[in-house]
Formats: structure tokens, sequence, C-alpha cells
């Protein structure tokens, strides 16, 4: 963007600089003139032009409307505050945004990786957003997009919920009809499955974060969104280690009546935090854990990129970063695909698990020849074919002790491959 396209005022607002542009808009460092507060100002760019039909423009500006509303709802020191919404033509043109200087927590995680963030650092983080859902849900809201990107941290330490774009109220039926919305490595069993949501799906999307910051890498990865769905809905991840990872592993419980409630998870941790004798309070600015560069720009797109993160259409997003698994929505043919795959592979594990492991190795050859990168069918496949090898080991005459295991293996796959 050039300096000659960058409008002088926004209302009454005085821009400073553009912080973040993407498909949906720009954001700027912006200055109220009325009373001087800097602000992360989010400008709208689209208009129904934009959209294929007027139900993608309604949906999205609906979204918008949403957010604005949670957002002049919650006023919590854990969750960003929304300061002002401006419309044009009866909607939404802008949003006015609490500035925090500080950075994201998926950018905080990557700095630790592999190891994972510290244990004092992952307790006072969780207790922070703990906090900020426990007053959004006393409110009746779920946010339904917990995830690294939406949490940013102060240079204080603190932690702030972002981005309440496709919030709702508990009871509200808003969606789109036959689709999935939230990012697919922190959605809840329940979300998957178009369930009913509740303030304990947020907490399994917690669970997710907590995890990731304790073990260094997400739970239910995969390189394809059907097999992340799948591992939501019935793998088992490594439990972390430490009453901390007890309590994970009760948040990622496939059930969400066997997750304990906010409140409950919000009082284990303070619990924790009082006996680790870790401070009460987030460290001071001064203090902060290994802080990265720092970058002029960056303040407050922490707040907006992630806002714009949530919208269905592709964004591009400069001087910030952020998650690269967007939320996104799902539609009803790709659920119907994710519904036929998940049969698949549940039908060649069940023959696996019933110790037919010639069937389940067709089985899981059949869904490779379909789905070649699929990673739970490779690892299916390998199990089913290494059974099968440890059986032939067994029966093997004396005369053939001398092939190896690993040899065995690649005879049966080569001999399964003709």
């Amino acid at each position: 963007m050039s300096v000659a396209e960058i409008p002088r005022t926004i209302g009454h607002y005085e821009i400073e600089r553009p912080l973040g542009r993407g498909a949906i808009g720009t954001v700027y460092l912006a200055r109220d003139t009325r009373i001087g507060r800097r602000v992360a100002l989010k400008v709208i760019h689209l208009t129904e032009r934009n959209f294929e039909d007027s139900t993608s423009a309604h949906e999205f500006f609906v979204r918008l409307q949403r957010e604005a509303e949670v957002g002049g709802l919650l006023h919590h020191p854990n969750i960003v505050t929304l300061y002002e919404a401006g419309y044009q033509d009866e909607r939404i043109s802008f949003l006015a945004m609490e500035l925090v200087d500080g950075e994201t927590l998926f950018d905080l995680m990557n700095r630790h990786k592999p190891r994972g963030v510290p244990l004092d650092a992952t307790l006072r983080i969780a207790r922070d957003i703990l906090r900020g859902l426990s007053y959004a849900h006393a409110n009746g809201i779920v946010h339904r997009d917990i995830k690294p990107a939406n949490i940013l941290i102060a240079d204080d330490g603190s932690a702030k919920i972002a981005d309440f774009g496709i919030a709702r109220p508990e009871q509200s039926s808003l969606t789109v009809a036959g689709s999935l919305v939230g990012t697919p490595n922190y959605m809840s069993p329940e979300q998957v499955t178009g369930a009913p949501i509740s303030p304990r799906s947020d907490l399994f999307s917690l669970g997710v974060v907590l995890h990731e910051m304790l073990i260094g890498a997400k739970p239910f990865a995969a390189n394809e969104i059907p097999v992340i769905l799948h591992n939501i809905l019935r793998a088992e991840p490594p439990r972390a280690e430490g009453p901390l990872g007890d309590l994970v592993a009760q948040l990622l419980q496939k059930d969400l009546a066997a997750r304990p409630s906010t409140d409950e998870a919000l009082a284990r941790v303070e619990g924790l935090i009082r006996e680790s004798g870790a401070p009460a309070t987030s460290p001071a600015k001064n203090r902060r854990l290994k802080p990265a560069p720092r970058l002029a720009p960056r303040t407050a797109a922490l707040v907006i990129a992630t806002a714009i993160a949530a919208s269905t259409i592709p964004i591009v997003i400069i001087a910030s970063r952020i998650d690269p698994s967007p939320t996104v929505t799902i539609p009803s043919a790709q659920l119907a695909e994710f519904e036929e795959k998940r049969r698949a592979l549940d039908a060649a594990d069940a023959l696996f698990n019933e110790g037919r492991y010639e069937e389940s190795l067709r089985g899981y050859g059949a869904y490779l020849d379909r789905y070649p990168h699929s990673v739970a069918a490779q690892e299916g496949r390998d199990r089913a074919a290494q059974e099968i090898a440890e059986r032939s080991r067994r029966r093997r005459s004396p005369a053939e002790k001398d092939i190896t295991p690993r040899e065995l293996l690649r005879r049966i796959r080569r001999a399964i491959n003709r």
C-alpha cells in the first residue's frame, strides 16, 4: 500500500500507519481524536459485489455484527476490549479495538519448540484464559475458536482472548447449514459431529492448546483435514506429565460431560499455581521470558490479524505472524466426503482389531489408492503388515530363519502392490 492510498482519517480516528492488510480489509494503528486513545482500527473493504451470492454476503456481515455485539457485551481484563463499531449503510464498516503491546501465544509457543512452554508460564496463561472464558460463559457466550493465534500475551505476561467473530450465545442456532465453523486442529468433538455446543466445547479446545504448550506438538495433527477430524473423534493423544497433564487429559475427554466445568478447571489451575510457588501475578514487563525481536508495526496487528483470520475468504496478513491453520468453514460436500473416509478407516480399523490382518491390509491399501497422503492409513497399513510378518515368522521353516523381519515385511508389501 502506497502512502497516497492511506487515508488520513476514518470517522473520528486519525490514521498513523497500516499494520496489516487482508482480503476483507486493512488494520491501522489509529488515534481517537476525541480522547487521544490509540487503537487498532479494523476497516472493512468488502461489499455485496465481493461475494458469489447474497447468502454469503449476509453471513459475512452477520458475523461482523455478532463480533461487535459480543465484544460490546464482554468487558474483562483477560478479553480484548472492543471500543466501538462504525457503520455505513447500516452495516459495520470498522471496528476500533484495544491495542495490545505483546505477541500471540502462537508466537510464544514457536519460540519454545520443540520442548514446550515452561510450566510456570503455562499455568499463568491457562489461568488467564480460564478467567476470560469463565466471564464469557457466565454471560452465555461460547467462543468456539480457542487457539494460540487468538490468545494475546501482553508485555506484562498477562493473556487476553481475542476474536469473538464466530462466538455466539450458547443456545444460538445461527450457522451455515450443513457446515462446520472453527479451526480443525482445535475443534471439539461436538463441532466435528455437529452436536450442540456448550462452554465445555471451549474447554476441549483449551485442552488442545495446553497440550501443545506442554509437549510442543498438536495432539491430533495430520496432513489432511478429514484425518485431523477423525483423530479428534477417535485418537487418544500421549498424556502430558504432572498434575497439569492430568487436567489436560480431562479437558480432552471425548464425552463432553466428562470434562470439568470452566470454574472447576480454573480452581484447579489456581491451586497448581499455589502449590508450585510460582508468582500469583504475571511477571513484570522487564522480566518477560525470552522476548522476541521487536517489530515496530506488530502491536495492533496481533489483535486484528486474528480477527481477520476468522474469515472464510483467503487472507494475506503483513507485519504479523499468525496461526498457519486459519479458521475455516467446511462445506456439506466436504463433510460427506469426510464421513465416507471415516467409515472406510473405521472399517479397516475394525478388521485389524478383530485380528483379520490381511483384510485390514487390503482396506488400508484401497484407502491409500484414493488418498495416498493419509498418515492414519499409512500407519494402519504398516501395523497390519507387521502383524502379518510376525505371524509368518512364527510359521517359518528352519530353512527360512535367515530372512530378516525387514526383508519379510518388504516382500509382503511388494506382493500387495502387484
